[in-house]
């Protein structure tokens, strides 16, 4: 194999992602089999407001994302937020974030595609688990082999699909409901104000749709792999943000709008909101939808791992074979390495009863760390004091996010940053990835 290292090999721009497939990239990678249930959640918890939520947590996500913009016009690489990380706070905290983002992703990706084998599971009951699992994550190797062009192109096809079926369930749904079954948007008191069980029921919602706005760091560490990534990859992460938000708050609504006390609209809201006005057919076509949104979802954010492994090879913390790429400027070691290891981790997960709630437990917490990193290092680099304070309110948003953490998670991030520390001393100080 005609291989070479330490760049992802510029010359084959005709290989790489345009605004359109890197905006499409981001929404599948956001955009996870979460959407499926947690409209039914914040239902249970809000109400008739159950979308509200979704709005207000929109609005606090603004910081972080501007936070997310500025870096990536900064300093684009497949390094992502680790790049953001070392550029702004220095190359040990560099290198303890790159060993988080590795340890994060090593069990994150597998729980997803266990997820989301298991939700397709219900709709057919003879699928393994695990072998469902592991074919989503060889799809998502596939996609990588076709090159970033191609596959986001693929990607670009099946956002546009899921974007238009969850609309068009919604969508029909209010064209066949009776004009008066929806409640007012903000339905108010008489004195003009929410009611404080409405208004504690939407606060208690926020934690459960958290996570539904986190993964637009996934995309930075694609940078590489886009045309012009300075111009692009922040245009693409504003847009991404733009879409996923109008489309969360609609289907929120209207689930909110048309659930009922049953406890199906709480486990599965869009299947049962699809049945309430096609029937069977519904029940056919969220199953389509939400395998392709779980596919889309493993294969995104497998394209985004394989080059959080190329960049930390690169940066000596790992072995520096998986820095090298092949005759198109693709890192096909790093791939093959990251679909080794999710494939372990879902056997392992399956065979020794380790469920995947632990999984995500130990993962998803990590993800706030680094935006934790990611905001203090933005506030650090500003010298005027408009964006200080939004850097200051980035910071403040993420530590009260984090009061949700759990020990084992907190144990688990601590060993990946005592990691990269370690690893660390072998690295030039100057080394900064990208």
């Amino acid at each position: 194999m005609n291989s070479k290292t330490e760049t992802m090999d510029p010359g084959h721009d005709s290989h790489r992602m345009g605004l359109v497939a890197a905006t499409a990239m981001s929404v599948t990678i956001v955009v996870g089999a979460g959407l499926l249930t947690l409209p039914g959640l914040s239902y249970a918890q809000a109400g008739r407001l159950g979308h509200l939520p979704w709005l207000l947590m929109s609005v606090l996500m603004l910081p972080l994302l501007a936070v997310f913009a500025f870096f990536a016009r900064r300093h684009p690489s497949a390094g992502g937020v680790v790049g953001y990380i070392r550029l702004s706070l220095g190359p040990q905290l560099g290198a303890a974030s790159e060993a988080i983002v590795n340890g994060t992703f090593s069990l994150g990706l597998p729980a997803v595609a266990l997820i989301g084998a298991t939700y397709l599971q219900q709709t057919l009951p003879d699928l393994p688990v695990a072998a469902t699992a592991i074919g989503m994550v060889t799809i998502g190797l596939l996609f990588g082999m076709f090159g970033l062009r191609v596959s986001g192109a693929i990607q670009t096809a099946i956002a546009t699909l899921i974007v238009l079926g969850l609309l068009g369930l919604c969508a029909g749904y209010w064209l066949h409901a009776p004009s008066d079954n929806g409640p007012d948007v903000f339905p108010l008191a008489g004195n003009g104000v929410l009611p404080m069980d409405a208004l504690l029921g939407v606060l208690s919602a926020l934690p459960l749709v958290l996570f539904a706005y986190t993964g637009w760091e996934i995309t930075a560490f694609l940078a590489e792999d886009m045309q012009d990534p300075a111009r692009n990859l922040p245009r693409s992460i504003w847009a991404s943000f733009v879409i996923v938000t109008l489309l969360y708050v609609f289907v929120a609504w209207t689930v909110a709008s048309a659930a009922t006390a049953d406890d199906g609209w709480r486990l599965a809201p869009i299947a049962r909101l699809a049945e309430s006005w096609l029937g069977v057919a519904g029940l056919r076509l969220t199953g389509i939808i939400a395998t392709l949104l779980i596919l889309a979802n493993v294969t995104g954010a497998f394209l985004s791992t394989s080059r959080a492994l190329f960049s930390a090879g690169r940066d000596g913390l790992l072995p520096q074979a998986l820095a090298q790429v092949d005759g198109r400027g693709l890192p096909v070691r790093a791939m093959l390495t990251g679909w080794v290891l999710y494939v372990v981790v879902i056997l392992v997960t399956q065979t020794s009863g380790l469920g995947v709630e632990t999984l995500l437990q130990l993962a998803g917490q990590n993800f706030f760390v680094l935006y934790l990193l990611a905001a203090v290092g933005y506030t650090r680099l500003q010298q005027r004091t408009g964006p200080r304070l939004l850097g200051l309110v980035a910071i403040l948003l993420v530590l009260a996010m984090m009061t949700l953490f759990s020990l084992p998670g907190i144990l688990y991030c601590g060993a990946l940053a005592l990691l990269g520390l370690w690893g660390a001393r072998k690295v030039p100080l100057d080394v900064v990835s990208g």
